[in-house]
């Protein structure tokens, strides 16, 4: 319930202050529960994605943002996962049609460019065979720009929710390398050509 409350109020002053607007809604897997992956600029890229998809998800969230007084309340609110030792819990989730949610770079981007994606998003998806919604996150590095201590209110924020990708899923305890890769690769370029294709 609280979650719902949340991003009632976050969607109000995303559209109110950042003109939020959200583009392929269509893409979102109907009948079954996913993987949110998404570009990440700004503290703001978790309650943006939030406010876009009208689906609960549980973020992985990096456990230096737990030190942050207001998005520590936030992220507990929203019963997000701190990250480390967490991917168990999230493949838990993913097997009972929770959607789970990350930011694969791992860390907010210094120049608003797309860094290189970590392996963890990948090992998902072939654990637990759940589709991978690729979402680009477009202006929220203007709005809020990893050394600014307070938002640029009236920048335009949107959304970009791209086709599922599927990895098939592996039964075995290690995963090779190789599928690892191609799976990282295959989700980077699909953000890439989403925030490219501006």
């Amino acid at each position: 319930m609280c979650y719902w409350i949340l991003r009632a109020g976050v969607i109000v002053i995303l559209k109110l202050f950042f003109w939020l607007k959200v583009e392929g809604l269509k893409n979102l897997p109907q009948k079954t529960n996913f993987i949110v992956v998404a570009n990440h600029n700004s503290f703001l890229d978790p309650l943006v994605i939030g406010a876009a998809i009208p689906k609960k998800v549980y973020w992985m969230a990096a456990r230096g943002v737990y030190r942050i007084s207001w998005l520590r309340w936030f992220l507990r609110k929203t019963e997000s996962l701190p990250t480390g030792g967490s991917s168990e819990k999230a493949i838990y989730l993913l097997t009972k049609s929770k959607n789970v949610g990350l930011f694969p770079e791992g860390t907010r981007s210094f120049d608003g460019r797309l860094r290189e994606f970590r392996r963890g998003v990948a090992l998902l998806g072939l654990k637990s065979g759940r589709p991978i919604v690729p979402c680009a996150i477009l202006g929220s590095y203007e709005a809020l720009p990893r050394r600014a201590k307070f938002p640029r209110l009236f920048r335009a924020i949107k959304v970009k929710i791209g086709k599922p990708i599927y990895l098939l899923k592996e039964f075995e305890d290690v995963i090779d390398d190789i599928y690892l890769q191609e799976g990282i690769l295959k989700i980077r370029n699909a953000i890439k050509e989403m925030i490219n294709a501006v």
